[in-house]
């Protein structure tokens, strides 16, 4: 789970239709099991129906989970289905997994937009010294 999310389980607490009560980041994993079930996507409606929770409580977790891009949101009809992102199926092919991992960054360097030279487009007049050379053939009578 994202760490964001992790930050924010300290002190919410959810209530189920039958009084139990759990908090926010085991409720974002049961969100996420219930989604991962269904390959094509479930809309919160049915998220909330299936795990008996009021649909406010599941569609705020469903939106932290959206925007920590553990859940992909895609828009059907009417409502909107939500679906765990699919994994790139070249990566696990070519293993770049692995690789990616043992990356690490020796330096970094960073500029600021003074260091680099002042460029504007070419020419002093500009936009209006170029459409004022050019002739509109429909006020003139052309074709």
């Amino acid at each position: 789970m994202a760490e964001s999310l992790q930050a924010q389980d300290s002190g919410w607490i959810f209530t189920f239709d039958d009084g139990t009560k759990i908090k926010r980041k085991q409720l974002a994993d049961l969100i996420l099991d219930k989604i991962d079930q269904n390959p094509n996507g479930i809309n919160c409606g049915k998220v909330s129906e299936i795990i008996k929770m009021n649909y406010g409580s599941v569609m705020s977790i469903i939106r932290s989970l959206v925007t920590a891009e553990l859940l992909v949101s895609e828009k059907r009809n009417r409502f909107t289905y939500y679906k765990t992102p699919a994994k790139c199926e070249l990566t696990k092919f070519f293993g770049h997994d692995k690789i990616t991992q043992n990356f690490t960054i020796k330096s970094k360097t960073s500029h600021k937009a003074e260091d680099f030279k002042n460029v504007s487009y070419g020419g002093t007049k500009g936009y209006e010294g170029w459409s004022s050379t050019m002739s509109n053939t429909i006020y003139e009578g052309g074709e």
